[in-house]
């Protein structure tokens, strides 16, 4: 009669033990689908953001990352002749240079789900912009001469010239390397919220 009791109560034990297993598994399978399914609904929320997001900062980047340089200067032109001695005029004038991404339509951004990782080619950038203001030019005729007279063409000319060369000064003393620094800072900031690493990589444009 002992035993019977026993194998009884062991055959309870195996049976309740065994629904016990089974509802584990049940509540696993379930947890682990609601699981899934949130991580999905997550996923698709964070594309759609990104997406979203995407198709409203490039523009953006291409203003934002703008950087520029102003300057006025002050020169003397002089044309001389055998006759009449020298022509000398001064001319004051004001310019700005701009450099920033010149083909909008180059830069790609994508989200790397594994790694969470917002990856971002843009164009290095170029001088976009580089005028001078003619509102500011300020004319001093100091001497003339009727045989080398320094006429509105040649002032214009060396005024052109002037701008020129600013850019490429500009350009050899790093002004484009600032301005990618300038785009990488800005399309980390734009991207922030996405709550996503940034890596940014040039490309060199057409």
């Amino acid at each position: 009669m002992a035993r019977r009791v026993r194998k009884s109560l062991r055959s309870a034990i195996i049976r309740i033990s065994s629904v016990a297993v089974a509802v584990l598994a049940v509540a696993g399978a379930t947890w682990f689908a609601a699981d899934r399914a949130a991580r999905g609904a997550e996923e698709k929320r964070r594309l759609a953001a990104f997406d979203n997001l995407t198709a409203n900062v490039i523009e953006r980047i291409a203003e934002l990352s703008v950087l520029e340089y102003r300057y006025t200067d002050v020169m003397e032109l002089q044309r001389k002749f055998i006759i009449g001695g020298q022509s000398s005029s001064l001319v004051r004038f004001s310019g700005v240079v701009k450099a920033g991404i010149a083909d909008v339509s180059a830069v790609n951004a994508r989200w790397d789900r594994q790694t969470d990782t917002v990856r971002v080619s843009v164009p290095r950038s170029t001088i976009v912009s580089n005028e001078v203001d003619v509102s500011t030019i300020r004319i001093w005729d100091l001497k003339r001469n009727l045989f080398v007279p320094i006429s509105t063409d040649f002032k214009i000319q060396e005024i052109a010239a002037f701008r020129d060369q600013v850019a490429s000064e500009l350009e050899a003393s790093g002004f484009l390397d600032e301005a990618n620094a300038r785009a990488e800072e800005v399309i980390g900031s734009l991207y922030a919220g996405f709550a996503a690493r940034t890596e940014t990589a040039f490309i060199q444009g057409n």
